[in-house]
């Protein structure tokens, strides 16, 4: 059955690489290479998983003839860790799993013998992995320990077979037991079905394969709970058609878990199609179904009703007799999910969002910046991906340029530093790395640029004027309002217009990249490897990865041209809002759930226009409004502690953005003078 697509929708993908490998191997020994070849158990760390006797099922490299072919890629939702024994007496394990399984010891039981003796003791089975360990039955005689604790030997028997062994899995990671209590015993395969027919025009890749086997083991196991039987029963009437025919619930849970299983396709102009076996989802509906995700789980339950034999009327699928089984599933999904009790309840086992390669046959942006609806917080998930605060793949050290020991510097940068008239030029960004100084002029559309100038004499040397540049696509950029510039590392960013935050090759000032905002931003700050844009929201991209976009944004709120942005010593981030009169810390605690936090503010006595700190904890604010004054400020209470709109022979007539480097206050004034100034700290005691 068809559940239909609206005409705008846009086809997103993403997915999660594994490793490649090959399927035989040698006997591995363990990690301080003390195990004998003929005394079991064998101990396997994951230190002693490589090519030879590890591959990963259904990594983004697995030809599709080999994950529709269910001779290769199947299995059944109660039994999703399987164990074979060749003639070649290769023992084998495969785990259709998103999450890892730790402390598996696997027993052995081989005709002729009383007891069950231990094989293998594995530290860790790891998602996906097919694991190959060759036993040497046929040669040697082997050693082993029953289960009573007995010693015994093995004798070589090159006629063994898999008719004389048997194997049983022990474990106490609560995610084995999880998965133990799994009751469906469905048949869980995957097909391309017929490119040729509507619907299925794109075949389903490996990632989706792989989100295809979470969502199989998540469904089997809410159904086998008691939990779902009780709720299903205390639920409201569920209808098979519009005539409100009610459906007998004990018949329906036993068709349920009688059903024989799955065949996950990938459908295209539909967001779903589903019947009998067939179970083919949209892009999207692979990866949403999580709590912390969108959690959104329509879809799924829609197909699955179909599955189970029910049509359109009713309340089974497109609820028109009311709330219906789709609601009723989405709860219970839901709510175990936040629990953490379903098998795959985070999005972080898998990160298919962050997949490269995905499916984007409408050539649409990467689909990686959606934030979750709830939080889930694991020391396992921290394990997979490094923790919330990260991506998972690690950032780089911000690299603020701070010349250490630098004298301090003492100047007033005007016009005639720039090169330019006096009615071309007025300063509004600032940022100084190391003997470079980066200004951005606004003062009318037409001589709009940002500048470079050298330091490292004392005193400004104009070094460059950018106008204009090459964007990476060959076009021809001319500058709009250029309002907020900083460097990190080797490279420079500028925000100001065209919804874009410019990237520039901190070498050869090249345009290297383009990052879309969806505003334009008014303020840029740097700290622990992640860029930040803001204007009446902020915007997060890692530096590492500015290609993906950026991964986390802030709430919205008072959105304000004379917004900016500050960092304290420490790598605190700040948005300095200038309607609500605060300076708002941002955390990226959250960052994998695309959420920037607002952890704590300061709130001020006037509208600030810029901020800055200095090396000792010191908070210096320009304020606008009626005021126009600069000031230092209590960090703790947002009071002014001294005025500094005069400074020795200064009078600052409309303060703008500073920044405090090499014991140099940095600060623009708007009007008068139209100057940036370079105030050495010690005349700021």
């Amino acid at each position: 059955m068809k559940n239909s697509i609206f005409p705008a929708f846009r086809v997103l993908a993403c997915g999660l690489l594994l490793l490649t490998g090959c399927a035989k191997e040698k006997v591995p020994s363990d990690h301080n290479g003390t195990m004998a070849r003929n005394v079991f158990p064998y101990h396997l760390t994951t230190e002693d998983y490589n090519d030879e006797n590890t591959y990963y099922m259904l990594n983004d490299n697995e030809p599709s003839e080999v994950f529709f072919n269910s001779a290769e890629r199947l299995f059944y939702t109660d039994q999703p860790l399987q164990m074979t024994f060749d003639d070649e007496h290769y023992f084998q394990i495969r785990f259709y799993s998103p999450r890892a399984l730790p402390n598996v010891v696997v027993w052995a039981k081989l005709d002729g013998y009383d007891e069950q003796f231990k094989l293998l003791e594995i530290d860790k089975v790891m998602p996906f992995q097919q694991l190959r360990v060759q036993l040497p039955f046929a040669t040697e005689d082997i050693t082993a320990y029953t289960r009573s604790g007995k010693k015994i030997k093995i004798m070589a028997n090159p006629h063994l077979d898999k008719e004389n062994m048997s194997f049983e899995i022990e474990c106490d990671a609560p995610y084995w037991k999880t998965l133990q209590s799994i009751k469906m015993h469905w048949r869980i395969y995957f097909s391309a079905y017929n490119p040729n027919q509507a619907g299925w025009k794109y075949p389903l890749r490996a990632y989706q394969a792989r989100e295809a086997v979470a969502i199989a083991l998540n469904l089997t196991y809410m159904f086998s709970t008691d939990e779902f039987a009780q709720a299903m029963y205390e639920w409201g009437p569920l209808h098979s058609d519009a005539n409100k025919t009610e459906i007998n619930k004990e018949a329906l849970l036993k068709r349920i878990a009688s059903h024989r299983g799955l065949c996950f396709g990938h459908c295209s102009g539909y967001y779903g199609l589903g019947g009998g076996e067939t179970f083919g989802l949209h892009e999207e509906v692979f990866y949403e179904h999580y709590p912390d995700d969108k959690s959104v789980t329509n879809t799924i339950f829609h197909e699955l009703a179909h599955c189970f034999g029910y049509g359109h009327a009713g309340n089974m699928t497109y609820e028109q007799t009311g709330p219906g089984f789709p609601s009723l599933c989405h709860k219970i999904y839901t709510d175990m999910g936040v629990r953490k009790e379903l098998p795959a309840y985070s999005r972080r086992f898998l990160h298919t969002r962050y997949v490269d390669g995905r499916y984007a046959s409408d050539g649409s942006a990467r689909y990686y910046h959606f934030p979750s609806k709830y939080i889930i917080e694991d020391p396992e998930l921290d394990e997979v991906d490094g923790g919330l605060g990260s991506d998972g793949i690690g950032f780089l050290d911000t690299d603020f340029g701070e010349k250490e020991n630098a004298a301090a510097l003492s100047f007033k940068l005007d016009y005639n530093d720039a090169g330019v008239a006096k009615k071309d030029y007025m300063p509004s960004g600032v940022y100084v790395y190391g003997d470079k100084l980066y200004v951005t002029n606004d003062i009318r559309k037409g001589n709009f640029s940002w500048d470079v100038y050298d330091l490292s004499t004392g005193k400004p040397v104009h070094e460059k004027k950018i106008t204009q540049w090459t964007l990476p696509n060959g076009n021809e950029m001319t500058i709009g309002t250029p309002v907020d510039i900083i460097r990190s590392n080797d490279k420079i960013y500028l925000c100001g217009s065209n919804n874009t935050l410019f990237v520039f090759d901190a070498g050869n000032y090249e345009c290297i990249s383009t990052l879309g905002l969806g505003f334009d931003a008014v303020g840029l700050a740097a700290s622990n490897g992640i860029v930040y844009a803001y204007r009446g929201l902020a915007r997060a991209f890692p530096e590492h990865l500015l290609e993906r976009g950026y991964a986390a944004s802030s709430d919205n709120a008072d959105a304000h041209a004379n917004n900016s942005m500050t960092v304290d010593y420490s790598g605190n981030v700040y948005a300095v809002n200038y309607a609500s009169k605060k300076l708002i810390q941002l955390d990226p605690k959250y960052l994998q759930a695309a959420k920037l936090l607002s952890v704590n503010e300061i709130v001020l006595e006037d509208n600030p226009m810029g901020a800055a700190w200095s090396a000792d904890g010191r908070l210096f604010v320009s304020f606008g409004g009626t005021s126009k004054k600069f000031c230092e400020v209590d960090p703790e209470t947002g009071k002014t502690i001294k005025d500094y709109t005069t400074i020795g022979n200064i009078t600052l007539n409309n303060p703008g953005k500073c920044l405090i480097r090499r014991g140099t206050l940095f600060i623009i004034d708007r009007i008068g003078g139209l100057a940036l100034y370079a105030v050495p700290m010690s005349e700021l005691k």
